[in-house]
């Protein structure tokens, strides 16, 4: 069930009023100034009711049905049509988007949006004291609350990517390696979804008839926001790999103290090996010592160990080992 709020700016004395769908059509017929249509959960019959009252473009309700994958602004003949989404950090699902569709034009603004929205909410509680500007500045209202509170959630994986590094520098683990890839999903979703905001408001400045050149500065500080946002995952996505790198290099180094530490122990084993090799030979004759003798056994023993000794101690004070 959509819910519906009409906030209208009266033409006599700039006075704000709230109504439902209902107030809609006598709003407009007592020569409104302009009107602001917020529509939650919108579904096909009231979107279908707003289109044919602001002629939008069977393309724009299209969009506004299925989930979009980018921000994005359509010029259409009688407006804009803009979808801007909001990234948000679930711990089961990662990154997902919150999407605003917007439909602007000189005299209206309609927005709709599935679930609540705090920053269309914002601003319908300061209606009485936004509204009176235009609808742009209604707008870049919320778009400049939507691009703000991207940058704590971007700040939130940035301070999980330095504690991976951390651990990684420290004693890395399979779990860190799980984690880190997780971070990377999380950072290339942020990128998708702050990167074509930017084309969205630099757009803006070509819409003189429904965004005023003042209203449009507005939007290029907006605009230092996404791209501060969009810089700080770009940063956090070197840092990301270089973490890899990290955890990579420094699997590949034990890897190696391994391999280095068993052919030290090989290498100390040959000669034993040798020798035992060749005294257990069928051949009695002309060995030294005599296989006879009782103590022959021990003096082998001996050899044996001194061997591995002495080759123990060479090897570490070359620190092979």
């Amino acid at each position: 069930m959509s819910q519906v709020v009409v906030h209208w700016v009266n033409e006599a004395d700039d006075s704000v009023g709230v109504g439902d769908l209902a107030d809609l059509e006598h709003v407009l017929r007592d020569a409104a100034r302009w009107v602001w249509v917020d529509v939650t959960g919108a579904d096909a019959r009231t979107t279908g009711e707003l289109a044919e009252r602001f002629a939008f473009h069977p393309l724009s309700v299209e969009d506004t049905q299925h989930e979009q994958q980018r921000a994005k602004m359509d010029r259409y003949p009688d407006g804009l049509f803009l979808v801007w989404l909001t990234p948000e950090r679930r711990r089961a699902d990662g990154v997902v988007t919150a999407e605003l569709s917007v439909f602007i034009g000189p005299a209206y603004l309609v927005t709709l949006h599935r679930m609540a929205n705090p920053a269309v909410d914002a601003v319908a509680a300061e209606a009485p004291h936004v509204m009176p500007l235009g609808p742009a500045w209604v707008l870049h209202k919320i778009i400049d609350l939507l691009a703000d509170s991207t940058l704590p959630l971007i700040d939130k994986v940035g301070e999980q990517l330095s504690v991976i590094e951390d651990r990684m520098l420290d004693q890395p683990r399979q779990q860190d390696l799980i984690e880190l890839h997780h971070v990377r999903r999380q950072l290339m979703r942020l990128h998708r979804v702050i990167a074509p905001e930017r084309d969205v408001l630099r757009g803006l400045a070509r819409e003189s008839d429904i965004v005023s050149e003042e209203a449009y500065r507005y939007f290029q500080d907006v605009g230092d926001h996404v791209a501060r946002a969009l810089d700080s995952v770009e940063t956090y996505q070197d840092v990301a790999s270089s973490v890899m790198d990290i955890y990579l290099s420094a699997q590949n180094n034990r890897m190696n103290e391994i391999m280095k530490q068993l052919t030290v122990v090989a290498t100390i084993f040959m000669p034993l090996t040798l020798l035992s090799g060749i005294y257990g030979m069928n051949l009695i004759r002309g060995m030294w010592p005599p296989v006879e003798a009782s103590w022959s056994f021990a003096a082998i023993s001996v050899s044996m160990v001194a061997i591995a000794g002495v080759m123990a101690l060479y090897f570490g004070k070359r620190k092979w080992w």
